[in-house]
């Protein structure tokens, strides 16, 4: 067993936590890092690295998409890695006049926002994506967007803050939490006991897990998402496409497919969403959701019928009852926070993990930063 000690220790090598890492280590504070498995093998590898816009519910969350998203331009500079960063833009494919007359506020709330966004036509549609079968569609909202290697993503944020001097411990499984006088005072993996200033559960769907192992409470939930990759293909599509009503579809029945598809840099589709209700967490694929996304993307272009799969994911897709992020202070601990729960996460989590980090070393309480107070995991406890 060995004894280990730091100023923070961040448990989940996901985007949040190899985030955190990086922005608190370059600000001079010991980090730690636990994984247990690999860096980003979690949610954060089943994620199709899109920086989506146009879904952002109010006005108050898009401000922080886009100030997020501000900072993905010069972001693999910063972090010294290619991150795949382009700009394909997205079309949400409108198939009657209530999403048509939806989406045109939507528009118009972008355009306010100085945002690239328009609603097309079918004309304009089929200009834009040849290959696309128009059948049942009756026009398209048009956004910018942005997406990302999630791999690259996390990738270049670890190795960022190990150049900081931070620590990663892989395949490093909490065990437990160790208390007095309502701090965590030890935290216990199989093969470490680890003494921190402070500790961070950044482990996505997981969190809630280990808050109630830490005796604090994170009413965390999820979904069960499952996506597949093709082989590389010649460039067949130009935007990000995705269908209306994703979030309602995916929140508001037990089994749905809501479509979304991209070709990344290196020619391969990243086909999604295939939901399923459930209350366990489960990494496997279902019998059912493989072959009716294949049946979705080739309905909507044929001429994908006969390409290779080379990859399929599942993984549980978590979210906070307001379906808002949670920083903060967790409920009963002095020194114990979260960094979990993300909605729209690839544009937000560098600009959360960099306010969070920096409220961490400075001592001020999160639930005052203009940022992140209305994000405090407190609020659940109300």
């Amino acid at each position: 067993m060995t004894d280990i000690t730091c100023d923070m220790l961040i448990i989940g090598g996901g985007f949040a936590g190899t985030a955190l890492a990086y922005s608190a280590a370059r600000q001079g504070v010991q980090v730690v890092l636990v994984e247990a498995g690999e860096i980003g093998s979690g949610t954060s590898a089943a994620c199709a690295g899109r920086a989506q816009i146009i879904e952002s519910e109010t006005e108050e969350y898009l401000d922080l998409v886009l100030e997020g998203i501000s900072k993905l331009d010069s972001l693999g500079e910063e972090l010294g890695q290619d991150l795949e960063w382009d700009l394909p833009g997205h079309l949400t494919l409108l198939f009657n006049e209530e999403q048509q007359h939806c989406y045109s506020g939507l528009i118009e709330r972008l355009h306010r926002h100085g945002v690239e966004a328009g609603m097309l036509d079918l004309s304009d549609l089929l200009k834009a994506e040849p290959n696309l079968r128009l059948d049942g569609c009756v026009g398209a909202a048009y956004s910018q967007e942005g997406h990302l290697n999630p791999f690259r993503f996390c990738q270049g944020y670890v190795r960022a803050a190990r150049r900081f001097g931070a620590k990663l411990l892989t395949h490093t499984k909490v065990t437990g939490f160790e208390q007095q006088a309502g701090r965590i005072i030890l935290v216990r993996t199989e093969e470490h006991r680890i003494s921190a200033g402070i500790v961070v559960l950044a482990a996505g769907v997981w969190t809630g897990e280990l808050a109630r192992m830490a005796r604090s409470n994170l009413p965390m939930h999820f979904t069960h998402a499952e996506a597949v990759v093709s082989e590389p293909l010649p460039r067949f599509i130009h935007h990000h496409i995705g269908m209306s009503g994703f979030y309602e579809a995916v929140h508001g029945q037990q089994q749905t497919v809501t479509l979304g598809v991209g070709q990344h840099r290196n020619g391969s589709l990243v086909i999604s969403n295939a939901i399923q209700q459930t209350e366990e967490i489960d990494r496997n694929s279902t019998h059912w959701g493989m072959p009716a996304l294949a049946k979705a993307v080739v309905h909507f272009f044929p001429a994908l019928r006969n390409i290779r799969l080379v990859r399929t994911w599942a993984s549980p897709s978590p979210f906070l009852p307001d379906y808002q992020p949670a920083l903060g202070r967790m409920p009963g601990l002095e020194n114990l926070y979260c960094a979990a729960g993300f909605h729209l996460a690839v544009p937000t989590i560098p600009l959360l993990a960099e306010a969070f980090a920096g409220c961490l070393v400075s001592g001020e309480a999160a639930e005052e930063n203009y940022i992140l107070k209305r994000f405090s995991p407190m609020r659940f406890e109300e």
